[in-house]
This record gives C-alpha cells, sequence and structure tokens, in this order.
C-alpha cells in the first residue's frame, strides 16, 4: 500500500513538468506560425534549440506575413 501511494506521488511532479514543457513548445510553435517559418518549423527550431532560444530567434529573424 505504501509503496503504490509513493509511486504516485512521485509521478505527478514529473507529468506536470512534462505537461509544462509540452504548453512552452506548443507556445512558441504559436507565435510563429504568423512569420514566414510557420507553426510546424517553428516547433522543430523550439526542440532542436530551446524555447527561449527559438522565441527570441524568431521575434529578431522573422518578421510576420
Amino acid at each position: 500500500m505504501l509503496s503504490t501511494t509513493c509511486a504516485i506521488m512521485f509521478g505527478i511532479p514529473e507529468i506536470l513538468i512534462l505537461l509544462l514543457g509540452i504548453l512552452i513548445f506548443w507556445s512558441v510553435a504559436n507565435f510563429g506560425k504568423n512569420t514566414s517559418l510557420g507553426f510546424w518549423s517553428s516547433l522543430l527550431l523550439a526542440i532542436f534549440t530551446t524555447p527561449v532560444i527559438a522565441f527570441l530567434i524568431i521575434l529578431i529573424f522573422f518578421r510576420k506575413k
């Protein structure tokens, strides 16, 4: 009983961190969808760099359509 409770408790923070990461990646991709990169290229840029660096690259180098 105790091991099951501990396994559930220790899994919740990891799931929340994963969901937060997905939300951040989606936000950067959504920000870049109206640029010359588009949604999917912005998402790939965020995955291969970091979301912060991808956001800055999109903000500085790629203008809105």
